[in-house]
């Protein structure tokens, strides 16, 4: 489930995913943020340092390829991570994502926000995609 939010002040939207993965947070967590799995569903991590401040960069397939130069904002282990997403040619974004436990399942939600206009529904197609993604690297 996803929705396009707009904000008609500045022109930047925010796109907002709602999944939930039969498996524990920690699973979620881990297929998340660890180089192997990051490598499987979402791009080439070239740094990945999970502490606030730290970088995230993941180089994405392409001619030429693209990198992703994040920086952690905040992070709690197998809950919260929120990073300032910026991809070349973008102005900088939000990305937070959210880890709730219910039962023997986890409830993910992505939240992009102060995405350019522009760009909004590209990015709600695209992390569609990279979740389903997502999705089978956790039922690997």
């Amino acid at each position: 489930m996803g929705y396009i939010s707009r904000r008609m002040s500045d022109r930047r939207v925010s796109v907002r995913l709602t999944r939930r993965y039969d498996a524990a947070p920690a699973d979620v967590w881990a297929a998340l943020t660890e180089p192997d799995s990051l490598r499987r569903w979402l791009g080439l991590p070239q740094e990945v340092k999970l502490s606030p401040g730290g970088a995230f960069h993941v180089v994405f397939a392409g001619e030429p390829p693209e990198i992703l130069a994040g920086r952690v904002r905040e992070v709690e282990p197998q809950r919260l991570l929120e990073l300032e997403w910026r991809y070349p040619g973008e102005e900088p974004s939000i990305l937070r994502l959210e880890l709730s436990g219910d039962g023997q399942e986890t409830i993910l939600v992505l939240d992009h926000r102060r995405l350019e206009e522009r760009l909004g529904e590209a990015y709600g197609a695209g992390w569609t995609r990279y979740l389903d993604r997502l999705a089978a690297e956790i039922g690997r």
